[in-house]
Parts: structure tokens; sequence; C-alpha cells
């Protein structure tokens, strides 16, 4: 579950229960069984803070987590309330390798202030682990949101698109 300290700047209190972590479940039916995946689902810190630069920022802006110092970023924190109810899509949505070696990035459109802007998710799916030995229909996947912010879709050379739950799927060994 996330759980990050609250955040006193320019004079107001943020809070980050909106990231704290959700479960989710995919449904299959695979040869006439019905296999099922729970997605237990975290956020990072990257989806409302930047790298910490001594230009560009003050120690008002700075926020530590675990012995790590990054700045609190306003705008990835009100675009960060988009994450919760993103997840939908997610599940049910198209999502492309990113650059990064094991992550996944969801390209969505968020309103703003500056209007409907581009919203890049990124992820990993990973630890797989057999829910209860009794079900072994029953799968988890931690699916942890490493980042997000307003940016143009940010993929691999000739990524190519897959649906969620055929990722998902395929980690799990349903097919």
């Amino acid at each position: 579950m996330s759980c990050f300290p609250i955040k006193k700047f320019q004079g107001q209190v943020y809070t980050f229960t909106h990231l704290n972590g959700e479960t989710r479940e995919i449904n299959y039916e695979i040869a006439g069984i019905a296999k099922k995946i729970i997605i237990d689902v975290t956020f990072g810190w990257h989806c409302f803070t930047e790298a910490f630069d001594n230009n560009n920022h003050n120690q008002e802006h700075v926020y530590k987590h675990k012995d790590q110092i990054r700045a609190f970023n306003l705008e990835r924190y009100e675009c960060s309330k988009h994450l919760p109810s993103s997840l939908d899509r997610l599940m049910n949505g198209l999502v492309y390798r990113s650059n990064q070696n094991f992550t996944y990035v969801l390209q969505i459109q968020i309103s703003t202030s500056k209007g409907n802007v581009p919203y890049s998710i990124f992820f990993s799916l990973s630890n797989i682990r057999e829910s209860n030995k009794a079900h072994s229909n029953r799968i988890v996947l931690d699916l942890y949101v490493k980042s997000a912010y307003l940016s143009h879709l940010k993929s691999g050379k000739n990524a190519q698109n897959a649906r969620f739950r055929k990722i998902a799927g395929k980690i799990a060994g349903f097919f």
C-alpha cells in the first residue's frame, strides 16, 4: 500500500490518500476453466515529484521519502488525482513497452487547466504468486505505477501495443 507523508507547500497541505493501493481483478475463461488474476496496485512517489534541481527548486519543494530527496511538483500532484480512475482504462486498454526495461506505458488524455493533454502512466507488472494453493486458478500480480506525468507517448522504437489483459494473462502463464 502506498503511504506517503503529507506535504506542506505554498501555504497548503497536500495529502496522498488517492494514491493508496487498491486491488483489481481480471477474469478469464480458458478451455472452459475459469481463471482469475488479482492485481495489487501500488503507486510510486515519482507520480507527484521530480528530480530535485538546485536551480529550479528551493527548500519548500523538498520531499523526503525512504531516505531519498526529490522535489514536490504541484502539476504532477494534480494530475496524479486521475490515476485511480485511470485504472479502469488500464485494465481494458492498450499499453506499450516503454523505453525502460520491464516497464509499460499507458497513454491517456486528461483534462487540466491547459485543456485535454496527453498523460503517460509508467508501470511494471510482476511478482507472480499463487493467492492460495487451494485456488491454483488464482494468480496475484503486482502492478507498480512507477511514474506519471504530462507527456506524449514514450515507448520503445517500433514498440507494438497490446491489451493489458493479454499481457497480464501471459505473465500469469495462462497462455
